[in-house]
């Protein structure tokens, strides 16, 4: 058996059969990128307590959870910075969304009180109008 390697490629191994099969010593062990995985707060959690409890480095944790080391270290940041606030931490995302939330509703308050002051502006100056000279005098 020859062993084939190109740049960039793990090393495939060549059966002799015109089949290339990977090299399971060359495997990573990688959790398939489907898009962008989002975790809960409860396992995020979970897995720095795991991370800090077993005394193993984040490398080591990762690989077997199936998640990149930087993420650890990403989550222990966020998770110590609200310990330090005081808080949880909030996700990015659930953040945004709970301010463009907000956004809508200031906005569509902001069109009801600006349509409210036009309405006002309006009686206003009906009400403010001196009456017509020219008013017929009521016969009683």
């Amino acid at each position: 058996m020859s062993k084939v390697t190109t740049m960039g490629s793990p090393d495939l191994t060549d059966t002799g059969s015109g089949s290339k099969r990977r090299n399971p010593m060359k495997t990573q062990i990688r959790k398939p990128s489907a898009g962008k995985s989002h975790y809960s707060p409860e396992y995020k959690q979970e897995t720095i307590a795991h991370w800090k409890q077993s005394g193993r480095s984040a490398a080591r944790v990762a690989a077997e959870l199936g998640i990149r080391a930087p993420l650890l270290y990403r989550w222990a940041k966020q998770f110590r910075l609200a310990a330090q606030q005081g808080g949880q931490p909030e996700l990015k995302e659930a953040r945004v969304e709970v301010l463009q939330a907000r956004i809508r509703h200031l906005t569509e308050e902001n069109a009801k009180l600006l349509e409210q002051r036009e309405v006002l502006k309006k009686s206003l100056g009906i009400l403010s109008e001196p009456p017509p000279r020219s008013m017929p005098k009521s016969s009683k």
